[in-house]
């Protein structure tokens, strides 16, 4: 069809190789599994096809969710390219977000998990002295992807007057290609200026200290999970460094820029948890502060 040749182009230009391949791959399965074999069918599509598919599809919800925002995705491209009227991608938009909301129903929430301090210590003190104390440590105290980290370089770095180091990630290396920056940051003050101090001597050895395959780093992550008994990826990493950011009272606002998140929204729902111990911590140091 030609309305996806254009928009498969258009996630080229504008997406990762790997959230091209995964678009496509969604907006196929929803097309295969309603039979839908003229363009004309998928420029008509009835909001009822929505639920049809959802009924149809034999996926999981994750899955099935997955499929949907692609879906969206590919219906924005078709309103914006005046392929539909923007009437009727409203009315498929509320349709995926009911669909949504009764996949959800049924789905039991799972929230990403942060590294214990006793588990960092251990994963830490298995690598100690090779290459992955290095990467794991850019990983945990920067909070940035494996994506973006594979785009690194020397001159991602820089140091400022105050001393802290900023990580800067141009857009063309950010999963949803617009820029942040991120700076190397801890739970702790002390424990940051270390880690600060250890990342620049790092640096100096770029590909020395930093460079691995994805693969390479994915699979020996996997064996050192397993060997040491902790549920944990690259990711986690990641998890643990925006963990610590809202346990030490950042703003929302700012973590979702350090975070690189889309919108306030997927911070809030993701890492702004009640927890009494953070709110107590919270209380007392403003009480100093009067």
């Amino acid at each position: 069809m030609e309305v996806l040749e254009l928009w498969r182009k258009n996630l080229e230009r504008t997406k990762s190789e790997r959230t091209t391949t995964s678009y496509m791959r969604h907006v196929n399965c929803f097309i295969k599994t309603l039979g839908i074999e003229q363009e004309e069918e998928l420029l008509n599509l009835p909001p009822s096809q929505i639920f049809n598919y959802i009924d149809k599809a034999s996926l999981g919800p994750s899955s099935l969710l997955a499929n949907l925002s692609a879906l969206k995705h590919f219906l924005r491209f078709l309103v914006r390219r005046e392929f539909i009227s923007r009437e009727r991608f409203a009315d498929l938009e509320q349709a995926i977000e009911e669909a949504r909301e009764e996949i959800n129903s049924k789905k039991d929430p799972v929230y990403p998990k942060a590294l214990t301090r006793e588990e960092v210590e251990k994963i830490f003190s298995a690598v100690k002295g090779n290459r992955y104390e290095k990467i794991y440590s850019l990983f945990l105290y920067s909070g940035i992807r494996l994506g973006e980290y594979e785009k690194l370089t020397k001159d991602s770095f820089y140091l400022d007057k105050s001393g802290i180091l900023w990580i800067k990630l141009k857009p063309h290396m950010t999963k949803r290609k617009k820029g942040r920056i991120a700076p190397v940051l801890g739970p702790t003050k002390d424990e940051t200026i270390e880690a600060t101090e250890r990342i620049l001597k790092w640096i100096e050895n770029y590909e020395e200290n930093f460079s691995v395959k994805r693969g390479v780093l994915q699979v020996y992550t996997d064996r050192l999970s397993k060997r040491l008994d902790i549920p944990f990826s690259v990711h986690s990493f990641r998890h643990t460094y925006i963990t610590n950011l809202v346990n030490s009272g950042f703003p929302v606002e700012v973590v979702k820029e350090f975070a690189g998140h889309a919108s306030v929204k997927t911070t809030i729902e993701t890492y702004y948890k009640f927890s009494q111990h953070r709110a107590e911590t919270l209380v007392r140091n403003f009480l100093q502060m009067i």
